[in-house]
């Protein structure tokens, strides 16, 4: 009897010591990640020739760092030393919002402190910009979310080709974390940029004076489409989803991924450690003389240095959030 008693309390004794305890262990070897650099496509390889928006991320970052594969992922996933982790999440609005909930749901790492910097590309309205120009996005718009019809269809009751349906609004409109977008702005807008005589060219092409100028940071509203659209009709039909949606600008970067990372931020609250860099590539529209696809199929000299003046400015902000995180891993920068 008196060994049947203490067996049962030496079974109670290590229930209440020792599965805690081991529990306790589990959740510290999560391997915590501080910052998640999110790129979606490469030219051909991770390094050692011409450049996508993965390249210098890769060779800077994590070409030494160990992979790990994630379940519903089709990519490895990288996480360096310095607990700075990055991928290629594959392009378009649902590779996106799958790729960013696979890897979230990972057990494996601890996410609850860490900020997400999407890194890539964009095309930009030659009135608001130019080629090789840096854009931190403010707020996030969707440019297919609503009710639309093509212009054959329109009768003379109808107004435009867009009705915005406040039913979509939790992911066709989602405003950012404005200080932390002003911090990353304010800490990166004098950044040295790339700049090529081919840019230079190509820019000399088009009649604004935005158009023109050498590549800068800027900050806006960033329109996502998994349509590729591009001419001067689509960019209207942008700008009234946008002021559908009441923005404080017109958009500034349009690209095809932005907002479902941000839908998936915001259900993992995340949101409010959400940081998207885009820089442009292109305009998005032909110039005078210029067939919509000729504008498609031109080189305006943009992607290279577009390639290496994303990096530049992300960097800097990675930078700067690991080397501070005794401060931001609680709290998230703001400017002074």
């Amino acid at each position: 009897m008196m060994n049947a008693v203490m067996k049962g309390f030496w079974v109670a004794f290590v229930l209440t010591v020792c599965v805690p305890a081991l529990s306790a262990k589990q959740a510290q070897a999560k391997l915590p990640v501080k910052v998640l650099v999110l790129t979606m496509f490469e030219v051909d390889k991770n390094t050692g020739d011409s450049a996508g928006e993965f390249q210098h991320w890769y060779e800077a970052h994590f070409a030494k760092a160990k992979s790990y594969d994630v379940k519903g992922f089709m990519n490895p996933l990288y996480l360096n030393d310095r607990g700075v982790a990055g991928c290629l999440t594959g392009m378009g609005k649902a590779q996106a919002a799958s790729t960013l909930t696979a890897i979230l749901s990972d057990g494996r790492f601890d996410f609850s402190h860490m900020y997400i910097l999407v890194a890539g590309c964009a095309g930009i309205s030659p009135a608001r910009g130019t080629v090789g120009d840096i854009v931190w996005a403010d707020a996030l718009v969707d440019y297919e979310l609503g009710h639309a019809w093509t212009e054959s269809d329109v009768t003379k009751s109808m107004k435009g080709t867009f009705a915005r349906d406040p039913l979509y609004d939790r992911s066709g409109y989602i405003p950012l974390n404005k200080e932390l977008v002003q911090w990353a702005y304010k800490l990166t807008k004098d950044c040295p940029l790339a700049d090529d005589s081919q840019a230079a060219a190509y820019r000399a092409n088009y009649g604004p004076a935005e158009a023109k100028e050498k590549p800068s940071v800027r900050k806006g509203v960033s329109v996502t489409g998994d349509n590729y659209w591009h001419g001067k009709g689509s960019s209207v039909h942008a700008d009234a989803v946008c002021a559908s949606y009441r923005t404080e600008s017109p958009y500034m970067a349009a690209q095809m991924e932005d907002n479902a990372f941000g839908l998936v931020a915001l259900n993992f609250g995340l949101l409010d450690r959400f940081l998207v860099c885009r820089v442009a590539v292109d305009f998005d529209r032909p110039h005078d003389g210029q067939s919509v696809v000729e504008s498609l199929k031109a080189d305006s000299g943009g992607f290279l240095i577009g390639m290496k003046n994303g990096f530049i400015v992300g960097s800097k902000v990675v930078e700067a959030i690991v080397s501070g995180w005794n401060i931001y891993a609680e709290q998230t920068p703001k400017t002074k």
